[in-house]
């Protein structure tokens, strides 16, 4: 008997046993000549898809291509897929799949579950599970972050660099970047306001929130390096703004000497802008409530001087519209005192930094002003103003 007589009787005998006893599924074994590959499966043996054949018909090479032995693609199992683990479908595992040999079944090299990554099963490889990529700067809240401004993380008043928390800014009672000041509260009264300014003046106050009323209120002048200066807002008039410091040095002061106290806290000596201004200060120097006293004395001196020495305004009003005035504001801006032609001072006998004296009616009207040479007037009270407001 030869070889090909001998593997086919043996053949026969093996399928006889299982057909009378019974093989299990998947179980039969198989050999070839050709690719020396030993597999299991659902296959006919000699990989030409008949399974149900007996003796030397379609001889196979077990790669599914009957009878070359060159080991061209077949199915290697006799499953009747073609592919033998050489480049084929298949991954050598006998079953039909994705080729990858991860047994997920998606192709894709990877744990088994389906994604490449970090084995949190998102696939975003950030390990959070949330599915999103945590990135500081894109200005997105995710993960970890608390806040994210974008492109302006790690500047004043957005969110740290590392978006773990926010930056500096107005209200964290830290002074930093364009502050002068922080005191975590919106009291404008206090001599810092909720922009974490330090004001200058009342027109800053007013400037910050024009809603503001009359009232007392803390302000610290440029170039004033003292303690905050409390002082009187007139938050209505000409639209509000007017700083009136009152003055009681408990002994007279010339014009000069007023005008040198009032510099030393970053103001001047009071200068009434317009009638309604002159109005305000005449009841602010007769309230008792405001600064030290009531008395008229705090619009005794002015800092309104002639522009020469011996100028005149005699007969004549006396505010910054009429250009044959020869008096002025000390700050050359706006001045009204009155607009009477009865009054035959100034007549010229003065010098330029002495002041007139005023004297006023019950309601606040001009009733007379007089000049005198050398120092001028003096006044045991006066007003001073910081003079950033305009009508």
């Amino acid at each position: 008997m030869n070889t090909h007589d001998r593997w086919s009787s043996l053949l026969a005998l093996s399928m006889t046993a299982c057909f009378t006893l019974g093989c299990p599924a998947d179980d039969v074994a198989e050999s070839s000549s050709g690719d020396a590959d030993t597999e299991t499966g659902d296959g006919d043996g000699d990989g030409d898809g008949d399974t149900n054949e007996t003796g030397t018909a379609d001889q196979g090479d077990g790669d599914g291509d009957p009878g070359d032995g060159d080991g061209d693609p077949g199915d290697g199992d006799g499953d009747g897929d073609t592919g033998d683990g050489d480049g084929g479908t298949g991954d050598g595992d006998g079953d039909t799949g994705d080729g990858d040999g991860d047994g997920d079944g998606d192709g894709d090299t990877g744990d088994g579950d389906g994604d490449t990554g970090d084995g949190d099963g998102d696939g975003d490889g950030d390990g959070d599970g949330d599915g999103d990529v945590d990135v500081c700067g894109d200005g997105m809240v995710s993960g970890d972050e608390v806040c994210d401004d974008g492109i302006n993380d790690g500047s004043y008043g957005s969110c740290n660099g590392d978006c773990l928390s926010a930056g500096p800014s107005c209200g964290d009672g830290e002074i930093n970047g364009p502050e002068t000041c922080d005191d975590q509260n919106d009291d404008a009264t206090d001599g810092c306001l909720g922009s974490c300014e330090i004001p200058h003046s009342c027109l800053t106050i007013s400037n910050y929130d024009d809603q503001l009323g009359d009232g007392t209120y803390l302000i610290k002048p440029d170039g004033f390096d003292g303690d905050p200066l409390e002082v009187h807002c007139d938050m209505s008039t000409d639209g509000g703004g007017y700083t009136f410091l009152k003055v009681n040095p408990e002994q007279a002061q010339f014009a000069a000497d007023a005008e040198t106290y009032c510099a030393g806290r970053g103001m001047q000596l009071w200068i009434p802008r317009t009638e309604a201004h002159l109005l305000s200060g005449w009841a602010i120097a007769n309230d008792g409530t405001i600064g030290p006293d009531a008395s008229v004395n705090y619009m005794r001196i002015l800092g309104i001087y002639p522009s020469q020495q011996g100028a005149s305004c005699s007969q004549q009003p006396m505010n910054s519209s009429n250009i044959n005035c020869g008096w002025g504001a000390s700050d050359g801006e706006d001045w009204w005192v009155h607009e009477v032609n009865n009054i035959s001072e100034p007549n010229g006998d003065n010098s330029t930094h002495g002041s007139m004296y005023y004297d006023w009616n019950m309601d606040g009207s001009i009733s007379w002003h007089n000049d005198i040479a050398g120092d001028g007037y003096s006044s045991d009270r006066f007003m001073c103003d910081v003079g950033d407001k305009y009508p």
